[in-house]
């Protein structure tokens, strides 16, 4: 075991008092009557193993059974599997140690490594690999090390076996920087082109030669991250239970220099839950819509831990589903996925009123789902009583809690369940540690995508030549298409791509490896005669068009590629496709558009191009004075104390389903009592920024009664916004805030874009 001492780790020099966040989460305006009396919501006592699992009612055909509890699990909310298929167990121990989140920086976290040494599917070993964490929230598994997260902080660190060794890499000091727990960066998911990435962030990572690399990347979902077999994610918001990426991940960024604004992520199926008990302990749950009739969520407002299932065990039909935890409503929602003739993901519900899994136990808090190694899927439960972060925390809530004793500390919590297909024994765990990277490559066409994705990981980190001629001759095995995408990414991974590798999978009728192997073209723009002969003769296949635009425009092949563009216009996303399989090329290109939406993309890329030798000024560079300190100090209040880039982006581009932009936006750097009176007592939508309509499903709170929040930090992350990024307008004092503040004290419900207009 290993104690993270490294200087990173902060320890809160004070904490607050339980008055100051008693109501953080109080809104001004919602009248918080309970929905039902209190006295006739049915206990909640915390139940042990064997009770806990009367309490849940499951899909027909499929049973859950615990994998680990007790002492082997305290808090853990993720897990990493390694080459022997143990369980590198995430322990965020400090989580709301009260209602008002007192001690909740204590470095009591840690990586444990769960173990099945028997094979009964129970763990019976744990080892501590590291302690003494802040907070962790994060952890991936390489053959050599481990990234884990304390506090804000990425590391990692090496290992021999399972112990730690040498002192800790920081990786990125700023990943999971601002928000709260519950808006903060997670996931550290291996993808198919070999990059980690993360939900709630716009960064992936990446070992190059031996060190660590950060990209920047799409802004996606707020706490858990699944991807497909093809290689495309999947995410979701609290109040969103899933949100599918039309392309793999960089599929529009190929100039890195130009942020493409078209949304390429949309909800797959309804926000609909089903709970099997009266759910009143939700925040909201005083709001006309958020309980129906018999005191149930209707509409998921906690949605986080999503898995598209990609095992062995489940039956045939399940392949295609995703998995979401809903712990307000003591659930995991499934949704069978489909994709129209583009690519998009669609979704339904399978079970129609009912739940995959639902509970009774209001202690039942899952928070991630996992494709396990033996192919079961194994449920994370925190098996806690606090569902909601202090900094939400209402008068109603707390109320909630202590009735029925939720708030009640436990000296270890926290249990991992495993659901299995009744019918089907669970799998032998592949045992992959200390195998030759040829004796690796025969797990890439496993049944188990969580085995493939292992083997290609281990090949990739081995960086051994040698098993090139035997990955091309896999990435053209028809007979094992999971495996040909494997290979061709595993190939990527090593550098040992050749046309010979490709050339297979760009002549199958199968359209996942199509675009495997067209992506995989436009991202290493391999201008190769053979492989732009094919490309160029390729089927006009609506489900493979975007990655051949974007494959020729890579590759050699613009001229042909902007006569495939300019025939295919009213399909979507086909000019920024374009576009970005130009990359930096867009400076240079001279045809002539006729398309005016096409030619203005190609301006502004090109342009990004050109500004990108330019050093920019920071921003705010253009205050001085008492006016900069303010703006320095918003941006604090923008990240940190109020969190407002959670749900706007760092980048004040906003973040689809959450909020709209505030960069270049009339509502920020226009009248300041306006944004004053938002910013005090919240919006509600639909609302129009700049022309375009804008429909978030919640309403944005407002600060008004949050106490932490001073008249001054108002001021302060107003002159921010309205002075970041494009933006630039006049400062903000205090004495304006405090103004409005008084003008609009019986505002009782957040305002309507109409009635400020």
């Amino acid at each position: 075991m290993r104690k993270h001492t490294t200087g990173h780790i902060l320890i809160a020099a004070s904490l607050a008092t339980a008055s100051l966040f008693a109501q953080e989460g109080d809104r001004k305006g919602h009248k918080m009557i309970d929905p039902i009396d209190i006295n006739k919501i049915p206990p909640s006592p915390y139940l042990d193993l064997k009770d806990a699992l009367k309490t849940f009612k499951i899909a027909p055909g499929f049973t859950i059974e615990p994998v680990a509890t007790g002492t082997d699990v305290d808090l853990s909310i993720a897990l990493a599997f390694d080459a022997n298929g143990r369980a590198w167990s995430c322990e965020m121990r400090s989580y709301m140690p009260d209602m008002d989140g007192n001690g909740e920086q204590t470095p009591n976290g840690r990586i444990r490594v769960l173990e099945d040494t028997n094979g009964d599917g129970k763990i019976d070993k744990t080892t501590t690999f590291l302690d003494g964490l802040v907070l962790p929230r994060a952890v991936a598994v390489t053959s050599d090390g481990c990234l884990y997260t304390s506090k804000d902080t990425l590391y990692f660190i090496k290992r021999e076996g399972l112990k730690p060794v040498g002192e800790p890499i920081v990786v990125d000091t700023t990943y999971a920087q601002g928000g709260n727990p519950e808006h903060k960066a997670n996931g550290l998911i291996y993808g198919h082109d070999n990059w980690y990435y993360n939900a709630k962030s716009d960064r992936r990572y990446r070992r190059i030669n031996g060190k660590w690399v950060m990209q920047k990347t799409n802004n996606r979902g707020q706490w858990g991250i699944t991807k497909d077999n093809a290689g495309h994610l999947y995410h979701n918001n609290n109040s969103t239970l899933l949100i599918g990426d039309v392309f793999t991940p960089m599929f529009l960024r190929g100039n890195p220099y130009y942020t493409p604004k078209a949304q390429t992520s949309t909800r797959v199926g309804s926000n609909r839950t089903f709970p099997i008990h009266m759910t009143p302990g939700v925040n909201r749950g005083y709001m006309k819509g958020t309980l129906d009739k018999d005191i149930k969520l209707v509409n998921a407002t906690a949605a986080c831990g999503v898995l598209v299932y990609r095992g062995d065990n489940f039956p045939k039909e399940a392949q295609n589903m995703a998995f979401i935890c809903e712990p307000a409503g003591d659930l995991i929602k499934a949704i069978e996925i489909k994709k129209d003739q583009w690519g998009r993901p669609s979704g339904s519900h399978p079970y129609k009123d009912k739940e995959f899994l639902a509970s009774t136990d209001e202690w039942f808090l899952p928070c991630n789902l996992y494709t396990a190694p033996d192919g079961t899927l194994w449920v994370v439960d925190m098996y806690f009583g606090l569902l909601q972060h202090k900094t939400y925390m209402t008068t109603y809530l707390r109320k909630q809690y202590t009735s029925r004793k939720l708030d009640q500390p436990k000296p270890s919590t926290g249990r991992i369940y495993r659901i299995r297909y009744s019918k089907n024994p669970a799998s032998p765990v592949p045992r992959m540690e200390g195998l030759t990277p040829s004796r690796l490559i025969e797990f890439l066409s496993h049944a188990n995508g969580t085995t493939r994705d292992t083997a290609q990981r281990l090949i990739v980190e081995s960086g051994d030549p040698s098993v090139a001629d035997a990955l091309t001759n896999l990435a053209s095995d028809s007979s094992k298409p999971l495996g040909q995408i494997h290979a061709m990414w595993t190939l990527e991974g090593l550098g040992k791509l050749t046309p010979a590798a490709l050339l297979p999978a760009l002549k199958s009728k199968n359209t996942d490896l199509v675009n495997t192997a067209l992506d995989i073209i436009a991202t290493r723009r391999m201008n190769d005669k053979a492989l732009q002969e094919v490309i160029a003769k390729l089927s006009n296949n609506s489900r493979t068009i975007h990655s051949q635009i974007r494959a020729m425009a890579a590759a050699g092949l613009a001229e042909q590629a902007l006569k495939l563009t300019s025939e295919n216009l009213k399909a979507p996303w086909i000019r920024e496709t374009f576009i970005s399989g130009l990359g930096t090329d867009a400076a240079h290109f001279k045809s002539e558009i006729k398309d005016g939406k096409l030619a203005g993309l190609l301006k502004a890329a090109a342009q990004a191009v050109h500004k990108s030798g330019v050093v920019k000024k920071p921003d705010g560079s253009h205050l001085s004075g008492e006016a900069l300190a303010s703006f320095k100090r918003g941006k604090e209040v923008y990240i940190t104390k109020a969190a407002c880039f959670g749900c706007h982006g760092e980048d004040g581009e906003g973040l689809q389903n959450l909020g709209p932009p505030l960069d270049q936006s009339e509502w920020v750097t226009g009248d300041v009592t306006r944004l004053t009176k938002v910013l005090l007592h919240g919006l509600t939508g639909p609302i129009k920024v700049n022309g375009k309509k804008y429909s978030p499903p919640l309403a944005m709170p407002g600060l008004n009664a949050n106490t932490a929040i001073t008249d001054q930090d108002l001021a302060d992350v107003m002159t921010y916004v309205r002075n970041c990024w494009e933006n630039k307008a006049s400062v903000v004092d205090a004495a304006a805030v405090t103004k409005t503040r008084a003008a609009t004290k019986d505002q009782e419900q957040p305002y309507t874009s109409k009635e400020l207009e």
